[in-house]
């Protein structure tokens, strides 16, 4: 459902005349298939930020969800070949926060506004990490960017935020002069797979919204 959501999200984009599509998840969900549909380069935040965080060496991850959501990281980090240089991914987020994602006052609003709270636990599974080895960090999900700043000044070594990395790249593949457009006659189809699912209850995070995109 994810990557059908954001495929969708990615086809309207390139119709409306966008110059690069990037994925706002670190799971890049959609991102193979919208690579094969449009004529235009997609960008995935996970992709961009592992590559930007093994530049420096080792790495690890640290991320405000708990240990139930690695799994895309880690499918990621082997898709890519970073899993040897990743020390590991740390969690701030226990099990309880997936209750109280939607809430005004919930756990991913407090995460957007950098409570000091959770700024404070992200700098100190960083240093954690740092006092393994780590030789950058890279944020483990595209809603730490508000953070992103904070944290960086707060540690000793480089603080990847992935949707900026994914932005960067995008920029420069776009000013390359790639082609512009859909590349694929089944836009409407996706649509109506999209269609046969939006009865169903909105996600609670919308940074991995399905079937909600423009």
């Amino acid at each position: 459902m994810q990557d059908i959501g954001h495929m969708e999200a990615g086809l309207s984009a390139a119709e409306a005349g966008v110059d690069a599509v990037v994925i706002d998840s670190v799971a890049d969900y959609g991102r193979d298939a919208l690579r094969a549909a449009l004529a235009i380069p997609v960008v995935g935040s996970g992709e961009a930020g592992l590559a930007a965080a093994a530049v420096h060496g080792r790495f690890a991850i640290v991320t405000v969800w708990p240990r139930s959501m690695n799994f895309a990281a880690e499918s990621l980090l082997h898709i890519h070949g970073h899993a040897e240089s990743c020390l590991g991914i740390r969690n701030v987020g226990h099990e309880d926060v997936l209750g109280m994602i939607a809430d005004p006052d919930g756990y991913l609003s407090r995460v957007n506004r950098a409570e000091a709270s959770i700024l404070d636990q992200v700098v100190t599974e960083i240093d954690a990490a740092i006092a393994e080895g780590a030789e950058a960090i890279m944020l483990g999900c595209t809603c730490m960017s508000p953070m992103a700043a904070k944290v960086a000044v707060a540690v000793s070594v480089p603080v990847i935020n992935p949707l900026a990395e994914a932005a960067k790249r995008a920029v420069v593949l776009a000013r390359n002069g790639a082609a512009k457009g859909v590349a694929t006659d089944r836009a409407d189809l996706v649509r109506r797979m999209v269609d046969a699912i939006a009865g169903e209850a909105d996600e609670n995070c919308p940074v991995c919204v399905v079937a909600e995109a423009f």
